[in-house]
């Protein structure tokens, strides 16, 4: 994998929403999952580099409320570690929430995840990204969410 800064691009329309996506030049988009629920976007650039994006409604909430709900389910789902961030994502005042994923068993792997959060009118956007690898992944997850563009 390419270190962040010297990575070439690509720019991955998010149809209908105007939402841009911008991933290294050799990820692929896939088609959303329905069993995901709001799910409108998935990328991947191979074993282990993967993203999702979500649009959610926003219910008349921030960005950190929205973070607060999916925090909520997140934690029902045996999610921990939470640490949050105020963050710009995609143009807008918003929300970087970072959790753990302890898998258990033989062989348990520690995955963690950030998603990032904003609020555009009605709808909230959630971009997601984890990795069993953090350190090394971190810079790339970084940077594909500063270049996220939300425009409105």
């Amino acid at each position: 994998m390419s270190e962040a800064g010297d990575t070439a691009w690509k720019a991955i329309d998010i149809i209908p929403y105007g939402a841009i996506l911008h991933v290294p030049a050799d990820w692929e988009a896939l088609p959303p999952v329905p069993a995901n629920g709001p799910e409108i976007l998935r990328a991947t650039g191979g074993p282990g580099r993967n993203l999702i994006v979500f649009k959610v409604p926003a219910r008349g909430l921030t960005a950190a409320g929205v973070a607060d709900k999916a925090q909520e389910r997140l934690e029902a789902h045996g999610y921990d570690d939470f640490s949050r961030t105020r963050v710009r994502f995609g143009g807008h005042p918003g929300v970087a929430l970072d959790f753990v994923n302890r898998r258990t068993g033989e062989g348990a792997v520690l995955h963690r995840t950030r998603e990032y959060f904003a609020v555009r009118g009605n709808a909230a956007f959630v971009l997601g990204m984890g990795s069993t690898t953090w350190e090394e992944h971190l810079p790339l997850i970084e940077e594909i969410a500063d270049r996220f563009e939300l425009p409105g």
